[in-house]
């Protein structure tokens, strides 16, 4: 059975940002800072770390970023015990693996916290490339 989050009930934008996320197809820092130039550190918080999945699924400490988790906090309780409500973030570093067990939730939430995660950091800089028809999946003219 395909992922939740490829099912044709739900919005295109919502497909495309988890599957963006996936698949590393995003511009978070550490990708953007290849060919935009800079030092892919987060620009959302004030801890200096690389902005890359991890960082933004667990450790970064912005306002938005902390309420988020809270909101979806079911989804973090089981892969990181030192969760809690008052400091929504992982202070210290997790295993490889957990990202990807993470995304492998079969939880139907997960497809909404990606997304909402993704349009905050991507608010501004790559809402136009979202919004924009997706022409690989509706085949070439």
């Amino acid at each position: 059975m395909p992922p939740r989050y490829l099912h044709p009930d739900l919005p295109k934008h919502v497909m495309r940002n988890v599957s963006r996320f996936r698949l590393r197809a995003q511009t978070l820092a550490v990708e953007s800072s290849i060919w935009r130039g800079g030092n892919g550190h987060c620009d959302k918080c004030s801890c200096a770390a690389v902005q890359n999945e991890v960082h933004v699924l667990f450790h970064c400490q912005d306002s938005f970023v902390c309420s988020l988790r809270r909101k979806y906090s079911f989804l973090f309780f089981p892969f990181c015990q030192s969760f809690s409500m008052e400091a929504p973030y992982i202070p210290h570093a997790l295993p490889s693996q957990t990202v990807s067990d993470f995304l492998s939730q079969r939880h139907n939430t997960l497809c909404h916290f990606i997304p909402d995660l993704m349009d905050y950091f991507l608010a501004g800089e790559d809402q136009q490339q979202t919004n924009q028809p997706n022409v690989l999946a509706g085949g070439w003219p």
